[in-house]
């Protein structure tokens, strides 16, 4: 009854957010988003005439690359419906996923051309590389927050600032790198991972700005 005097009939305070929040989209929307999101860089990807003549190891970097790029823009997304231990869990698999299909194109990569790889992860390698890698440490370290939240001594808002941080570091980073790097997504795919980047820091803080919701409003 206060909440309903305190914001009126149309219930867009606090509370409606939250329990839209927690309603969030069912398994079919979310599936029909995961696709959609992963359909657009894998395709200018494998269909870019410079794959044509490389090596398979390039092919799997690039295809592990393409689908890391929308589940980084997606996971913040799914973040800002993750309140159920099932939904929590979503959030925390597509985590893993992410990380696991950039180890594959980090990988792959060793596959094609080992020393070349190991000069780009490297001090002196190139700017778009040292992105790359420094992005790989924050989303370990995102993985990492996440599978030890319950056992780490850690306050819970301190928790939420260190891990939406080191998301934003990943994304901004990992996005900065797949720009600045000559490869399947040039051209037409430029716009579409700055469209990416901006979708998912948008999802980081609306997460963010949804659980302070939920802490102060509950």
């Amino acid at each position: 009854m206060i909440e309903r005097e305190r914001y009126g009939s149309r219930g867009r305070g606090p509370a409606s957010l939250d329990r839209a929040a927690r309603g969030g989209p069912g398994p079919l929307l979310f599936a029909t988003a995961v696709v959609l999101l992963a359909a657009g860089p894998i395709a200018l990807a494998l269909t870019d005439p410079y794959m044509r003549a490389q090596p398979t190891a390039l092919l799997v970097s690039t295809a592990a690359g393409a689908l890391a790029v929308a589940a980084l823009a997606l996971q913040p997304l799914l973040a800002t419906w993750a309140t159920g231990r099932r939904r929590l869990r979503a959030h925390q698999t597509l985590g893993a996923v992410t990380l696991g299909l950039v180890l594959v194109h980090v990988g792959a990569l060793f596959a094609v051309e080992v020393d070349d790889t190991l000069f780009a992860m490297s001090p002196d390698g190139p700017t778009r590389a040292r992105m790359a890698l420094i992005a790989l440490l924050a989303l370990l370290g995102v993985v990492a927050l996440g599978a030890l939240r319950a056992r780490l001594p850690m306050a819970r808002t301190t928790w939420r600032i260190v891990h939406a941080y080191l998301a934003t570091l990943a994304l901004g980073l990992g996005m900065g790198h797949a720009v600045l790097t000559d490869g399947a997504l040039d051209g037409a795919g430029t716009p579409l991972l700055v469209g990416y980047g901006a979708l998912g820091l948008a999802g980081v803080g609306l997460a963010h700005g949804l659980r302070r919701r939920r802490t102060t409003h509950p």
